[in-house]
């Protein structure tokens, strides 16, 4: 009785296509197990990126409207413009119940409108950053990053605009 094991025989490597295959005697796999050659990613809808982008507009839309009449608010605080002294102080008894309800008013509609774009926004970024990577709607995931950076300047812009047109009236 010998211990020593048989010699180990030959190692070929398998084929590395079907033509090799068939050459050496080996069998074909079949078609469903073959390698592709140059793997794909499956484009799926494009809805997410739309969805994303339709957020963000949403945001610059709505945001916008909003700050536009914050701003009017702001704006026509200037007709209480008397009631503050040379030192920038505002003299309580100078001002009428008015001017604080106009100023809850332009502050409230200002607040809102910058939270309600950076909601808006928030989530068309982040679902736009998403769409890109995953190629669901790349164009629209792009064009919704972008609105969503570029947005917060646009509604700033309508809030200065509504101040201007509220201001118009009493400056002098």
């Amino acid at each position: 009785m010998t211990t020593t094991p048989p010699p180990p025989e030959p190692h070929n490597p398998p084929p590395a296509t079907r033509a090799e295959a068939a050459q050496n005697g080996y069998a074909a796999p079949p078609a469903a197990y073959a390698a592709s050659a140059s793997p794909t990613r499956s484009q799926g809808s494009n809805r997410l990126g739309l969805i994303a982008f339709v957020a963000s507009l949403l945001a610059v839309v709505i945001g916008s409207i909003l700050a536009f009449f914050g701003g009017i608010q702001s704006g026509s605080l200037a007709q209480f413009a008397g009631a503050i002294d040379s030192n920038g102080n505002v003299e309580s008894g100078a001002l009428p119940a008015s001017a604080n309800q106009i100023a809850l008013a332009a502050g409230a509609l200002s607040v809102a409108a910058f939270l309600v774009w950076g909601a808006f926004a928030l989530w068309g970024l982040i679902q736009g950053i998403i769409a890109g990577v995953k190629n669901r709607g790349r164009g629209w995931g792009i064009a919704a990053i972008v609105l969503s950076v570029v947005g917060g300047g646009i509604v700033f812009v309508f809030f200065v605009v509504g101040a201007g047109i509220g201001a118009a009236p009493y400056a002098s």
